[in-house]
């Protein structure tokens, strides 16, 4: 029953994620264009994990182990207790007392090996002046996130049985919409003077009740043109 009751949630957020998701385009070209130099390490960073990637090698022994780490420190943060962590070149899996939407799909929109870069950054800013060194953390902001989607986005293409334990449709909506907001935040935090939050909430929210009620009329019309051909 909860199976077809997460499919229908999903469907009823469609236009909501829609408007979420081309609030972040525009909120993506709008940084593209104000952006000034501070930002071009960052840019560096984000293209730099792909060229990697494509000369090198796909690094996935440590995406898995940021993977299952956030599985466990997902589980640790909702109350629940690690039985097992094991990472190898062939996979790897966390063995918690419990689960939920948060601890099974939270390594797919939690980059946290950036978020373990901002901890370290600000702790060091913390004790000492860590000015110097922003352009390096920007790189590798950028690297990090890059990481994260590109193999995000190849294990999916994979196949992943975490998206199967509440429904791969309602999953992967979920997904999409959180990626979006997560993304805002960390532009947010890393540039906080060229993004506005609060614009791309408002924003968002507007386009979602403009998707509905779109959706809205068009049911009506369509209910009267049955109307008529009874």
């Amino acid at each position: 029953m909860m199976k077809y009751a997460r499919f229908l949630i999903a469907i009823f957020i469609l236009p909501f994620v829609a408007a979420f998701v081309s609030g972040l385009v525009d909120a993506v070209i709008s940084f593209g264009k104000s952006a000034s130099d501070v930002s071009i390490p960052f840019w560096l960073g984000l293209g730099s994990y792909f060229v990697f990637q494509a000369v090198f090698f796909k690094p996935v022994r440590t995406y898995v182990f940021g993977h299952e780490l956030t599985h466990a420190i997902a589980g640790l943060l909702s109350g629940a207790r690690v039985k097992s962590f094991k990472v190898s070149s062939s996979g790897g899996s966390v063995v918690l007392s419990r689960t939920g939407v948060f601890i099974a799909l939270s390594p797919y929109f939690v980059p946290i090996y950036t978020v373990i870069l901002i901890l370290v950054y600000k702790i060091y800013g913390a004790f000492g002046s860590a000015e110097r060194l922003y352009p390096y953390f920007l790189f590798l902001c950028g690297f990090s996130i890059s990481f994260h989607f590109g193999l995000t986005y190849y294990a999916l293409s994979q196949g992943q049985s975490d998206l199967k334990v509440f429904g791969v449709f309602f999953s992967s909506v979920l997904i999409l919409l959180v990626n979006c907001i997560v993304i805002m935040l960390f532009m947010k935090l890393l540039f906080p003077s060229l993004i506005d939050l609060k614009k791309y909430f408002l924003t968002g929210w507007g386009r979602s009740l403009s998707n509905y009620f779109f959706i809205y009329e068009r049911m009506l019309i369509l209910w009267g043109y049955f109307q008529k051909t009874r």
